[in-house]
């Protein structure tokens, strides 16, 4: 009874060390994170919006993909807009993984005021952008490959 009892608990471990090195069980590979907003222009304020991405985001778009906190970044227009209502214009920003996302704020700050000179400056960039677009939806998406 004993040596059963010993094979029993045996038989027990082995399966246990067999499942916890088992691969992982999700049918996906994950890949790149990437934050998408997409933004309603304010009628009339299409021009300035675009002004404002060439003089102000792109550069600082490029300078952190030249620091190596993005992987890239992409802008794109509705073209099928459902109503007034509607997103027109959109950005996405591609980091490697979940991680670079961690103290993103800390990192990009040097970066922002080389771009604006100071909070000020940058405040009132920021007010005109608040009159020009609003956001409709942010979010934050992974990459996968099915396996």
């Amino acid at each position: 009874m004993k040596q059963t009892l010993r094979f029993v608990v045996a038989a027990l471990c082995c399966s246990f060390v067999a499942l916890s090195t088992a691969p992982a069980q999700v049918p996906y590979n994950e890949g790149n994170v990437e934050r998408v907003v997409l933004l309603r222009v304010m009628p009339g304020h299409n021009a300035a919006v675009m002004a404002d991405l060439k003089k102000n985001v792109v550069p600082i778009w490029e300078a952190e993909k030249n620091a190596g906190l993005i992987i890239s970044y992409h802008l794109f227009l509705n073209t099928t807009q459902s109503g007034a209502d509607d997103w027109s214009i959109g950005y996405s920003l591609v980091y490697k993984n979940m991680a670079a996302l961690d103290g993103l704020a800390d990192k990009v700050y040097d970066i922002r005021m080389k771009q604006y000179g100071d909070r000020t400056a940058e405040q009132k960039v920021l007010d005109k952008r608040a009159e020009d677009a609003h956001v409709v939806s942010s979010m934050v998406v992974r990459e996968i490959t099915l396996r």
